[in-house]
């Protein structure tokens, strides 16, 4: 789903923003981060996302003792901007924070996109109207001319 053009990418981003804003909610700081991180898949409303955290990236965090930065990019969901700012987050202690501030700059980033797709098909419509109308002058007007054979000859 996250291939589809231009509505892919807002999907994608909006995934994320739905996910960076809850484990920001519940995310304490401490050491156990499993269960915000489980809870925020589960709460992002994609399927293939849920999936693959909970399949990839929480059994390496668990099993192999990964880093949340390691684990998200080994899932392969997240954008290299947040595997980015979540990486910066895990070195300076900030990654509640991190997550808040990724959720903002993609929900920023998707409303910006989302106003651009309506005014492309906002334009798009207005052009198949406008064919259309002329389509149907065309058509009128050659109507017009054609005169009817006189019977009185």
């Amino acid at each position: 789903m996250f291939k589809i053009p231009i509505m892919g990418s807002l999907i994608h981003k909006t995934t994320i923003e739905v996910f960076c804003r809850v484990f920001y909610t519940l995310y304490s700081g401490s050491a156990e981060s499993i269960e915000p991180i489980r809870i925020a898949a589960e709460a992002s409303g994609n399927a293939y996302f849920e999936n693959q955290i909970k399949t990839v990236a929480i059994p390496m965090m668990i099993k192999k003792g990964t880093g949340i930065s390691e684990s998200f990019e080994a899932c392969g969901v997240f954008t290299d901007t947040a595997i980015n700012r979540f990486h910066s987050g895990e070195e300076t202690g900030t990654i509640k924070n991190t997550a808040l501030q990724l959720a903002n700059y993609y929900e920023s980033e998707t409303v910006f996109r989302l106003k651009n797709v309506i005014e492309l098909i906002q334009v798009v419509i207005a052009m198949v109207i406008m064919i259309v109308m002329i389509g149907l002058t065309l058509v009128s007007a050659e109507t017009a001319t054609i005169s009817p054979k006189s019977s009185f000859s």
